[in-house]
């Protein structure tokens, strides 16, 4: 059957061929989500500063409930490519039926939460007065329909794990080019404000949700799900969030860090934190060609260290490494030489443009060394270490980024605050570069092509 063939091509396959076949629909993906948010906000900075702001404060928000979608279909990738690499298909489909599940009742919980407790949140997470409505607005639209953003990127980790990047492609464009379609309609056009960009971002994601289902209960992929595979099992749950947990921890961590970088932010007003917001936006923009890298890498690595081929492992791994620092060396230098023209794309505020320029250089400076962490941060996901994950997870943003930011103004102001960026990611650049060392020698992993 080809979707079989497709899984089993992750061990047989050219490893260039499998990560062109896998990275680039992924790269195109998020590339395309990516350009969604940037033509989200400039959307949105039509109607001010104040609401670009309200959407700055949301976005950790926001990616909060990402951390949990993505640490759980990160978790069910793994412990599919895995199975499928040793044979067993079985519980590859019951990991895939768990998370399912699981989506669902996040979604549930999320939605109550922000029916009942949004603004209480909000305020305690530092929300100033000026923006609280706007970002209540936002904020409950998105709450109430979660249970599609934990749906879409959950099944999505699913179908690249078994073999087919192309769908998860295909789903992830048609859901972003909708919801660029509809802000304007619902921004504007039904003069909603910046509750209209919620409602375009649910509505799209209904319809990226519907076609994954469609895919699974249909019977076109590898994993067949029935209504049994969505009873829970806590064995298959505890293997998912033994990978998934540390890779939910990592984008935690980046979620609160900005939040504590907000807060720190407030004191100097509105227009620094719309910059973070703002330069936020544009980091995650230069960092997807590595996020769409490592999405492919997860299953080919997963896979063939579940069926013992490590020099496929190796290879993967320095291709991956080598495609991750170009790309990410290229898009920051643009940033840097050109941070006017960026940053001018979603505001003309001269206030905005004087802060946020500097702030731009500052932040992209050790970029290239980000590359480094997600791609080994995925290494350690994709052969089911958790540990060496977790301390990935923790370190850029917890343990460096937050004492930084706490530090620095105290020296520099707010330019302390944009500088605690660089230094975070260097330190983490080292830290990294022992840890994947140590578990290449570790795991008999060799640094030479052997015979």
């Amino acid at each position: 059957m080809e979707t079989d063939n497709n899984a089993a091509q992750m061990g047989e396959e050219s490893i260039t061929r499998l990560l062109f076949r896998f990275s680039l629909p992924a790269t195109v993906g998020m590339l395309v989500m990516a350009t969604y948010n940037i033509v989200d906000t400039i959307f949105v900075g039509k109607l001010g500063s104040e609401a670009i702001a309200a959407l700055s404060v949301a976005f950790p928000i926001q990616m909060l409930l990402g951390a949990v979608g993505i640490g759980t279909g990160v978790g069910a990738a793994s412990l599919i490519s895995r199975s499928l690499g040793a044979g067993n298909k079985a519980e590859a489909e019951s990991a895939a039926g768990q998370v399912i599940s699981m989506a669902l009742i996040f979604g549930l919980l999320t939605a109550l939460v922000g029916l009942f407790y949004m603004r209480p949140l909000l305020l305690y997470l530092g929300t100033m007065p000026e923006i609280l409505d706007l970002t209540e607005e936002y904020m409950i639209v998105i709450a109430v329909g979660s249970v599609m953003f934990f749906l879409i990127m959950v099944l999505n980790n699913v179908v690249r794990a078994e073999g087919n990047p192309m769908l998860s492609m295909k789903v992830m464009v048609i859901s972003a080019l909708l919801n660029i379609a509809l802000d304007p309609i619902f921004i504007f056009l039904l003069d909603m404000g910046v509750r209209g960009a919620a409602v375009a971002t649910v509505l799209s994601k209904i319809v990226g949700v519907v076609m994954m289902l469609y895919y699974f209960f249909m019977g076109k992929s590898v994993l067949k799900l029935s209504l049994a595979c969505l009873k829970l099992r806590w064995g298959t749950i505890k293997n998912v969030y033994a990978v998934g947990f540390p890779a939910m921890l990592l984008q935690l961590s980046i979620n609160i860090s900005l939040i504590v970088a907000n807060n720190i932010l407030a004191a100097y007003g509105h227009i620094p934190i719309a910059v973070m917001g703002l330069v936020f936006r544009l980091q995650m923009f230069v960092i997807l060609p590595v996020l769409g890298v490592s999405q492919g890498l997860l299953p080919i690595i997963g896979f063939n260290f579940g069926a013992g081929k490590l020099n496929r492992i190796r290879e993967a791994l320095l291709k991956g490494l080598g495609i991750s620092v170009a790309s990410i060396m290229i898009l920051g230098v643009a940033l840097f030489v050109a941070p006017a023209f960026f940053l001018g794309l979603f505001s003309t505020d001269k206030e905005l443009l004087r802060i946020g320029i500097p702030a731009l250089r500052i932040m992209v400076i050790m970029f290239p060394l980000v590359g480094v962490q997600i791609v080994s941060s995925i290494f350690f996901q994709a052969i089911g270490k958790g540990i060496p994950s977790l301390i990935l997870s923790l370190l850029r943003e917890i343990m460096l980024f937050i004492p930084f930011v706490f530090i620095m103004p105290f020296f520099y102001g707010l330019t302390g605050v944009w500088m605690a960026r660089p230094m975070s990611d260097f330190l983490a650049f080292l830290v990294t570069f022992i840890l994947i060392a140590r578990e290449l020698k570790r795991q008999g992993i060799p640094l030479r092509r052997s015979s």
